[in-house]
């Protein structure tokens, strides 16, 4: 395999953050201002209210949504920054896609618990149509996460699990463009699927090979900080992407996401779903264009 071409920078210009103001999303709205800050990005903090939302409660989310504003200020996370408060109404994807639209995002910024509405993005039926009707990536704070009250997100190690597919290696400039932008240490991966009953020596080629893969990706001019880890093993995608995670302190998984079939409306991305749902740090999922498989 060659390296992965269109390994340029990934630059991410107009960065949207949902919100629904509890502590919870907090983790979300503060690494989303980070990344404004890193690529010196517009920057929208979003809140999605109910269709039926009383004119109270509309008013009480723009007081919470201002008050966020100026802390970020008087903290200096957005100092500099063009940063714009919007509150929207309806279901939440659909709201929100609005507001990708009219604001031109290229990068969408999501918690997954909190006390109403956003409490339901990246679980269940919402996480899916995020995943699968999100024209720029996304960058998922899920609930695993354990830096809750951390106020100044770093990204020092960004994990990038590939199984080879044109979907998949999708991803991979943005994970080489991340990882020199944040100045930080690349690890590589792939989940060999464990034969019942094959022996030794072929398990032994098949790990090779994949390393081999692997290797051949990094471009020679990539630019990183240091040479990528290469880490290949036995058993599912999900369990291992989560264990290297975990053991390597992972800072950002960037997964690859192919487009979905007309037809499989009901079925879920039980890979992404898992990660995101479980990973103890950011996950950012990229969409492979149409006719990408």
């Amino acid at each position: 395999m060659h390296a992965v071409a269109n390994s340029d920078h990934r630059a991410f210009c107009h960065i949207l953050v949902a919100t629904d103001f509890s502590p919870a999303s907090h983790a979300a709205v503060l690494q989303a201002a980070w990344f404004a800050r890193l690529y010196e990005s517009s920057l929208v903090i979003a809140h999605i209210l109910p269709s039926d939302a009383p004119p109270a409660a509309t008013q009480q989310a723009w007081r919470e949504g201002q008050r966020l504003e100026t802390e970020l200020m008087v903290s200096g996370k957005t100092r500099g920054l063009k940063c714009k408060l919007v509150v929207g109404s309806g279901e939440i994807w659909e709201g929100l896609s609005r507001m990708v639209a009219e604001f031109n995002v290229d990068l969408i910024v999501v918690g997954t618990r909190g006390r109403t509405g956003l409490a339901r993005v990246l679980l269940g039926s919402v996480a899916e149509r995020i995943f699968r009707h999100a024209t720029c990536p996304v960058l998922t704070m899920g609930p695993g996460i354990a830096r809750l009250g951390l106020e100044e997100p770093a990204i020092r190690r960004v994990l990038y699990p590939t199984g080879f597919a044109a979907h998949s290696l999708h991803a991979f400039p943005y994970a080489i463009s991340l990882a020199r932008k944040c100045k930080a240490h690349l690890t590589f991966l792939h989940a060999v699927p464990d034969l019942s009953g094959e022996a030794v020596p072929s398990k032994e080629a098949r790990l090779e090979a994949a390393r081999e893969q692997l290797r051949a990706l990094v471009p020679g001019d990539a630019g990183l900080v240091d040479e990528p880890d290469i880490v290949v093993g036995f058993g599912t995608p999900a369990n291992r992407i989560l264990a290297v995670a975990g053991e390597q302190s992972a800072d950002l998984i960037v997964l690859g996401l192919r487009q979905p079939e007309a037809t499989s409306s009901g079925r879920r991305w039980t890979i992404a779903s898992e990660i995101t749902g479980k990973a103890g740090c950011g996950v950012l999922t990229v969409r492979a264009p149409a006719g990408v498989d």
